[in-house]
């Protein structure tokens, strides 16, 4: 949980980033800070949008398959088996 929480922060950091080492490059080329407005607004969409294009992927490529039969958590031997999908069997 703690590894998709930071891996979520820092892909919506990396834009953040991307602008600050340009920042930091037209600053040494050109001795002083850039001479136009930040655009604040786009990186924090930019980072959102791979925020969400995250999520997306994971729903599309993690979790179970939907092919087979769901068998209900039940008490086996005095012992809770969780609830799993089978594979190969037909409703």
């Amino acid at each position: 949980m703690t590894r998709e929480l930071l891996e979520r922060i820092a892909l919506f950091v990396v834009p953040f980033a991307i602008y600050g080492g340009y920042l930091l490059l037209v600053r040494v080329r050109s001795g002083g800070p850039p001479q136009h407005n930040h655009p604040w607004t786009a990186i924090f969409i930019a980072g959102l949008l791979l925020v969400v294009a995250s999520f997306i992927y994971t729903g599309l490529t993690e979790g179970e398959t939907t092919k087979g039969v769901y068998v209900p958590p039940q008490v086996v031997n005095g012992k809770i088996v969780p609830g799993h999908v089978e594979q190969g069997k037909k409703p």
